[in-house]
């Protein structure tokens, strides 16, 4: 039918060039004539399934990889504008990236577009990912598993997901330039710290259906996190007590050639569109050369006179990026120590042991006076890359900008318009 559709465009189209303008009109009849055929032509397709079909066990493996996959797209979204929004990273056209508004505009921080259609489709990834993260969750009660571990396997997984989905509106979606949060399901707007709360209940249901040992550390570090960013200390120290110890593997997002590590993108070897900022290479490799274990920089390269460095943590398009890690953990409970207890001994061994797991990396000197601006620097080069950074400024109130920029990337112009719990027009 193909063949014939595109012989009688031609066949006409020959007679207007001689002339007939007048018959442009035929034209469109014999293409929508044409083209009504070939669809009713067209069999049922053979690769759909139903909704229903997916409660099955033999579904629940294509399940969760779907969820992880989500996880990782929307994990190196909220790291690479993070880091943008915060001073992790900074812009500069002169690497060859002008034209890239948004990402400036993420940079300056004062005003941004919430009808970029790059962020809307960084929050629309974030929205499906913490939906089919609930779904999966839902999912496990409906199947009849023939093993209680595969049943516990799913609802951990969905229950685990759903945590972390919530935790990224928390720590990256703002309603205006001071306030953090998101919505779910066009509901009404959710403030960060009441969906870090929601991420919390969830890791609660993840604990219940754990399968490994492995899995109870990796949620109360998880936990760990979320109530450090609130302020909670007594109860980080708790939770990071039972965390991630040394030796254990990091949780990590995986990238494949089809879905691509945003920092390898856009900030790194992909392209230069972001840059680290130059305290990396001008402060800390300076101050430490052996820290390029940690702070991996290629450089410098001068372009239209400008001189800058690329970041090589994420070297190629596929790098993991890791979201929990024992030495977090360990950079947690030192700062919880200063905070509660003012334990500056056993602070400093704890950024040792991170320091030292490293090869060729030194222990920080017995003298060395552990404090809060220790701790905040150190886990300014174990965090790199990670996200972490504009959640450090903001609870240690360092912000690097104005007063009046964005500490969120803001709710984007399609949500506020199709969602009715929300004003139709929002402040900055």
């Amino acid at each position: 039918m193909l063949h014939i559709l595109f012989a009688n465009i031609s066949s006409v189209w020959k007679t207007i060039i001689r002339g007939g303008t007048d018959i442009f009109v035929c034209v469109l009849c014999l293409i929508c004539a044409s083209c009504s055929g070939f669809v009713q032509d067209i069999r049922r397709p053979i690769d759909l399934i139903t909704d229903d079909a997916l409660n099955t066990e033999s579904q629940a493996d294509f399940l969760i990889r779907g969820v992880q996959a989500q996880f990782s797209e929307s994990y190196s979204d909220a790291a690479l504008y993070a880091g943008g929004l915060s001073d992790e990273l900074f812009f500069d056209s002169r690497t060859g990236a002008g034209g890239l508004v948004v990402y400036e505009e993420v940079d300056n921080a004062l005003t941004i577009d919430r009808s970029n259609t790059t962020l809307i489709t960084a929050q629309n990834r974030l929205g499906r990912y913490r939906f089919h993260a609930d779904d999966i969750a839902q999912r496990a009660e409906k199947i009849s598993f023939t093993l209680d571990s595969s049943h516990r396997r799913m609802a951990f997984q969905g229950f685990f997901h759903g945590a972390v989905a919530r935790y990224f509106y928390a720590a990256y979606v703002g309603i205006n330039k001071q306030q953090g949060g998101g919505v779910i399901d066009n509901g009404a707007f959710i403030p960060s710290s009441a969906m870090n709360d929601s991420a919390l209940a969830k890791l609660t249901l993840a604990s219940q259906n754990m399968t490994s040992a492995y899995e109870t550390r990796l949620v109360s570090t998880f936990a760990a996190r979320i109530h450090l960013m609130e302020g909670r200390f007594a109860a980080a120290q708790q939770a990071a007590q039972n965390g991630l110890r040394k030796g254990d593997a990091s949780f990590q997002a995986l990238f494949n050639l089809v879905s691509s590590n945003q920092l390898w993108l856009n900030a790194g070897l992909g392209r230069n569109v972001y840059l680290p900022a130059r305290r990396f290479d001008t402060l800390y490799l300076r101050q430490d050369p052996l820290d390029t274990v940690r702070i991996k920089l290629r450089g410098p390269t001068t372009r239209s006179g400008f001189t800058f460095y690329t970041q090589t943590k994420y070297a190629a398009q596929d790098s993991p990026m890791p979201f929990l890690t024992w030495q977090e953990n360990e950079l947690m409970l030192a700062e919880c120590e200063l905070r509660l207890a003012d334990n500056a001994a056993s602070a400093l061994t704890r950024i040792n042991t991170v320091r030292t797991s490293y090869t060729g990396l030194r222990a920080l000197p017995a003298g060395t006076a552990a404090t809060l601006d220790l701790i905040y620097t150190e886990r300014d080069k174990e965090l790199f890359l990670t996200g972490m950074r504009i959640i450090d400024q903001r609870r240690f109130n360092r912000w690097h900008l104005r007063p009046d920029t964005w500490r969120y990337m803001p709710i984007v112009q399609p949500e506020i318009n199709n969602n009715p719990n929300l004003p139709p027009l929002v402040r900055d």
